[in-house]
């Protein structure tokens, strides 16, 4: 019983994300999704990139340095893929700069940084 239970999960579990994917296109806003949605967002973009350069998923693998193509292949079916392996698509990509723009302090939290310091 409990072996057909988790076969029924498993499915609806894959018929969740597969619903997920087709709701989902590269313009997607981040501010409404999940974290998969975002994840799933982010290998659609991936993808189209790829395309637009004309490679194939086994030459972008290896030219990533991933340690198999299917690393590469995974992360565009699933959205999953380990935070090194996406900076080494990123550097392939160009996109190291936009990378580096994350988690900087905004313009309010410096200024608000900057008035905590004079005020002590």
């Amino acid at each position: 019983m409990s072996n057909e239970l988790l076969k029924k999960l498993q499915l609806s579990q894959k018929k969740t994300k597969k619903s997920i994917k087709t709701k989902l296109n590269s313009n997607s806003p981040f501010g409404t999704l999940t974290d998969d949605e975002i994840a799933m967002v982010l290998a659609i973009r991936a993808k189209e990139l790829r395309i637009v350069q004309n490679k194939k998923q086994t030459e972008f693998s290896n030219q990533a340095n991933l340690n198999s193509p299917t690393t590469y292949s995974n992360f565009e079916q699933k959205g999953t893929i380990s935070m090194i392996n996406f900076i080494k698509i990123l550097r392939v990509f160009g996109r190291l700069e936009q990378l580096e723009k994350l988690l900087l302090p905004t313009v309010k939290e410096k200024i608000e940084k900057n008035e905590k310091k004079r005020v002590r």
